[in-house]
């Protein structure tokens, strides 16, 4: 991606995380890019093609989320990074979780792509939990369907838990994702072996 195309997005991302996608014209981006409106239609012919390119570059971002140590088993630590590394990803592209059934219901072909790459994920995740499963991190799950559904509500919390926030006036910082991780744990309690961390770490 050349350095124009990314500095598009990256000032379309600002102001819509700021004033929200719908004030927010191709002329305004163009303009706080430093750019000809003309300059910008090359590389992006309308709005739908820049938020399509941002929901793409969010999902790119989000491959670090789901990468595990090659080199050693993960444990609890890596899951908690992992879950502070979601909840920050989520801020920083928060117009779209605040307008996505909006953007969806405008954009056809925006919904197509979100949903492919939700099923995709999903996989992912799963692969991702039989990781720590696997590494005794997570454990007492009656079968595949239990981890599914267990993983469905961490999925829920995770996507809504800013926005939960941002609805009743609290300040998002450092310290609400640090409570968005606590939430998740405490629904992963049940089946996290919190004293094979403490061994490794040899408290």
């Amino acid at each position: 991606m050349s350095r124009t195309k990314e500095r598009i997005l990256h000032i379309a991302i600002g102001l819509f995380n700021t004033e929200g996608t719908g004030p927010v014209s191709t002329n305004h981006i163009a303009d706080a890019a430093g750019i000809s409106p003309g300059n910008l239609y090359y590389h992006y012919p309308n709005k739908a093609a820049i938020i399509r390119a941002i929901m793409d570059a969010m999902y790119t971002d989000w491959n670090a989320v789901w990468e595990l140590p090659s080199d050693r088993e993960p444990g609890l630590a890596d899951l908690q990074s992992k879950l502070h590394d979601n909840f920050e990803l989520l801020w920083r592209y928060r117009f779209f979780y605040r307008e996505a059934i909006a953007l969806f219901q405008q954009d056809e072909e925006l919904k197509s792509r979100h949903i492919a790459m939700t099923k995709q994920r999903f996989l992912e995740q799963g692969d991702f939990a039989k990781r720590f499963i696997a590494a005794g991190v997570l454990h007492s799950f009656r079968d595949d369907a239990h981890i599914e559904q267990t993983l469905t509500v961490c999925w829920m919390i995770a996507m809504n838990w800013l926005s939960f926030l941002e609805m009743n006036g609290v300040e998002i910082n450092e310290q609400q994702f640090a409570k968005g991780v606590s939430l998740i744990e405490t629904l992963l309690a049940p089946h996290m072996s919190h004293a094979k961390e403490d061994d490794e770490n040899g408290s």
